[in-house]
C-alpha cells in the first residue's frame, strides 16, 4: 500500500500514527486504529529506530495499541504541552475551557508518535469520498490530453505542508513574500500537495503539469480574497485547489462561501476558463474552547452547495473524512503534528487520499 492507496479499500495500512499521551485525570488515551488488525508487520519509533514488539512492548485489543507495564514505547505527559495560562494574549485562543489552561503549539509532538504497518479483514463501512472529476471536464480533457497544465494550491499552513516531514514547497507568508519551506525528518513524507501533483503526474503522464503553491501559514479566506489576482492570477490557472477553512473556522457559512466565491470570481476575471477544487480542512483539538462549535461541518456544507449550483467546481470533503474517523474511536492525538490543528504525516495522507478520490484517482 502506498500514500496514495485509499486506506477505505486497503487491506494492509502503512505507518499509521498512534501517539501516547495522558488526559486531564492521569489516564491514558491514544492508540487506537482504524481497523482491528490481524497481523502486525512493523510497529516503530518515529523515525524507524527502534521495533517495538509485540506482548513486550505492547498488546492488542481489538483496535486498540495498549503498552505494557515495561514498554518502551513513549508517553507524552500532558503536562508537556498543556500549561497554565496566566494572561498571555498570544496564548488566549489556546484555552482550555474555564481559561485556567492552554495547549502549546507543539509540532514536536512527533518524536512521541509511533508508526504501525498491519493487515486486516474488516471492511471499511463509513463514509467514501466520491469521484468528482466530472464536476471539471476541462482540467480532465487537458491531462487526458497531455497539454500544458498549470495547477495552483491556494490556502492556508496544511496547504503550505507545515508538519509534513518532508515538505519541499515554495510558498508565501501573509505578505506574500516567497520562501522554501523545507522540513526533513523521517519518514520524509511530502506534503499533500506533492503528492497530489506527483499521483497526477504519474495518472497522466503525457501532460505537463506545472505547480504552484500559493498558501500562507495563518491565512484565512478573508486574505484569500485579497490577494487572489496578486499570488494566483499570475499562475495562468487551469485548476485551483482552494484549502482555506481552519482559520476561518468560525465564520457563518453563509460568509465563508461568500469569500470563497469572491476567490473564484477574482481569479476568474483574468482567467475565465479556470477549475476549482474546493478542500475542507481537518477537525482540530475539540478541547480548545475556541476550537469547540466551529462550523467546519456546515462551512462544507455550504461548499457543497455551491458546487451544485456553478460549473467546474468540485469538492474533496476532508473535514467529513476526518469526523468519519474520529467516530472509529481515532484521536486527535493520533492525527496531530502540533497538537492543535495541523495534520500529521498520516492525516497528510487522509488529505491526499480524500482529494485524488475528488479527481476520480
Amino acid at each position: 500500500m502506498s500514500i496514495c492507496d485509499k486506506f477505505w479499500n486497503a487491506n494492509t495500512i502503512q505507518n499509521e500514527v498512534i501517539c501516547f499521551s495522558t488526559d486531564a485525570s492521569g489516564a491514558e488515551i491514544g492508540g487506537n486504529l482504524l481497523y482491528a488488525p490481524q497481523q502486525i508487520h512493523r510497529l516503530c519509533s518515529w523515525d524507524g529506530k527502534i521495533q517495538y514488539e509485540q506482548n513486550r512492548d505492547f498488546i492488542i485489543s481489538n483496535r486498540q495499541i495498549r503498552r505494557t507495564v515495561d514498554s518502551r514505547m513513549p508517553l507524552l505527559d500532558r503536562e508537556i504541552y498543556c500549561k497554565p495560562y496566566a494572561g498571555q494574549p498570544e496564548k488566549s485562543w489556546l484555552r482550555l475551557p474555564g481559561g485556567e489552561q492552554y495547549f502549546e503549539i507543539f509540532p514536536e509532538i512527533y518524536r512521541w508518535q509511533c508508526r504501525v504497518s498491519y493487515s486486516h479483514k474488516d471492511q471499511w463501512t463509513g463514509f467514501i469520498p466520491q469521484d468528482q472529476s466530472f464536476r471539471l471536464p476541462r482540467s480532465m480533457d487537458m491531462l487526458q490530453s497531455g497539454a500544458d497544465f498549470h495547477l495552483v494550491f491556494y490556502g492556508d499552513s496544511i496547504t503550505a505542508g507545515w508538519e509534513a516531514s518532508g515538505c519541499d514547497e515554495h510558498v508565501v507568508n501573509l505578505a506574500c513574500k516567497e520562501f522554501h519551506l523545507v522540513l526533513y525528518r523521517p519518514p520524509y513524507q511530502p506534503a499533500w500537495a506533492q503528492i497530489v501533483t506527483e499521483s497526477l503526474r504519474k495518472a497522466y503522464p503525457p501532460a505537463h503539469i506545472y505547480k504552484y503553491n500559493r498558501s500562507a501559514g495563518a491565512a484565512t479566506t478573508r486574505w484569500g480574497v485579497e490577494n487572489a489576482e496578486q499570488l494566483v492570477c499570475p499562475c495562468t490557472p487551469d485548476l485551483v485547489l482552494l484549502a482555506f477553512g481552519m482559520n476561518s473556522l468560525q465564520d457563518e457559512p453563509a460568509r465563508f462561501r461568500a469569500e470563497i466565491e469572491a476567490i473564484i470570481s477574482r481569479i476568474r476575471a483574468k482567467n475565465p476558463k479556470c477549475e476549482f477544487l474546493l478542500v475542507s480542512p481537518m477537525t482540530p483539538c475539540d478541547e480548545i474552547a475556541g476550537l469547540q462549535k466551529n462550523q467546519l461541518a456546515r462551512q462544507e456544507a455550504a461548499l457543497a452547495q455551491l458546487c451544485e449550483n456553478e460549473h467546474a467546481i468540485a469538492l474533496a470533503p476532508v473535514n467529513t473524512m476526518f469526523r468519519e474517523i474520529g467516530l472509529r474511536g481515532k484521536k486527535h492525538i493520533d492525527l496531530t503534528g502540533n497538537c492543535i490543528n495541523h495534520p500529521n504525516d498520516f492525516a497528510v495522507g487522509i488529505y491526499a487520499q480524500t482529494i485524488l478520490a475528488a479527481l476520480g484517482l
